[in-house]
């Protein structure tokens, strides 16, 4: 059983506390700061179907990647590769995540809004892994489709709370997929150099075929530099978001420290997701996340007030 349950990888839950920046976008632009225990409940709630929903993918994923598992140096260590499970189990756990995951979103009352974005984290898994498309074989592309997941995330959260007729800002749901994209390519970026074998990593990742570390390391950067550039354009535009440039500078500073460790020559050894648990990265990454609640809810534009944006009146 014990098995199973790794296949539904529980640990990677974690990954839809992005869906609380969805709740963030709606309380701060919608809902007007307003917030009750009902609404509480209801943010809470929302994070459940989405964890069904993508342990449901992380079983496609691990029944299709089987054959390419096998030939990684720890993954062939995993469930269906080593032959703990059966697959004919795996589908029916599949097909019970899902139907109980629309039940218990329908049961909850949220809207069709929330509805169609748990529609769309499903089609994901299915676009990424799935052939004849299976994204996450093409180069750029998979980075792409995967890192999709956060905007889909930051939807599941703002039509948690809010009625479909409010949609969020292009430029905020571009900040996040970008910041995606940025950690979707360290973690191939560490992965590649994990394997250091570019016969064996052409195996087992299709899209290794392609990449080098020069590739990769242009890539986060763009993404970088198109993450800053969308929240830049969202903060400049929205004055309930403009005390927000005071945040920039430590947002920059955790964009390097995620750099900084995942090009150290010894975290070449390292899993890919271990990337994300470093100390400094997880510390900048919680006081960006304190500031920011801060400044969101402080009642003088320190922005405008210090002439940042906007003109000065005297």
């Amino acid at each position: 059983m014990l098995e199973y349950l790794k296949i539904c990888r529980p640990d990677h839950w974690l990954k839809n506390v992005f869906i609380i920046f969805g709740h963030v976008v709606a309380w701060v632009l919608v809902l007007d700061f307003a917030w009750d225990g009902s609404l509480l409940v209801k943010a809470a709630l929302s994070l459940v179907p989405a964890c069904l929903i993508a342990s449901a993918n992380y079983i496609l994923n691990e029944i299709l990647d089987a054959p390419f598992d096998a030939l990684h140096p720890t993954k062939r260590h995993r469930g269906i590769p080593a032959g703990k499970v059966r697959v004919a189990l795996l589908w029916w756990l599949k097909a019970g995540l899902i139907v109980v995951a629309f039940a218990l979103a329908k049961f909850w009352g949220f809207n069709w809004g929330y509805l169609a974005a748990l529609g769309l984290l499903l089609l994901s898994g299915i676009v990424y892994n799935v052939p004849p498309l299976r994204l996450k074989d093409r180069a750029f592309l998979d980075v792409i489709a995967e890192s999709f997941n956060n905007p889909i995330r930051l939807w599941l959260g703002y039509y948690a709370l809010v009625e479909p007729r409010h949609v969020p800002p292009a430029s905020i749901v571009l900040a996040w997929w970008f910041f995606g994209a940025l950690l979707m390519t360290g973690k191939r970026y560490a992965e590649f150099r994990f394997i250091a074998d570019a016969e064996l990593s052409g195996r087992y990742r299709r899209s290794f075929r392609t990449y080098t570390e020069t590739t990769l390391i242009l890539a986060m950067i763009t993404y970088a530099n198109l993450f800053c550039f969308c929240t830049g354009i969202a903060m400049a535009t929205y004055q309930r978001l403009q005390n927000l440039v005071f945040v920039f500078p430590m947002i920059v500073v955790a964009v390097i420290a995620y750099f900084h460790h995942a090009m150290k020559r010894e975290n070449a050894r390292l899993e890919p997701e271990q990337l994300l648990r470093n100390p400094w990265i997880l510390f900048w990454t919680a006081a960006t996340g304190v500031a920011t609640v801060a400044l969101l809810l402080a009642k003088t534009n320190y922005a405008k007030a210090l002439h940042l944006l906007g003109p000065l009146d005297f």
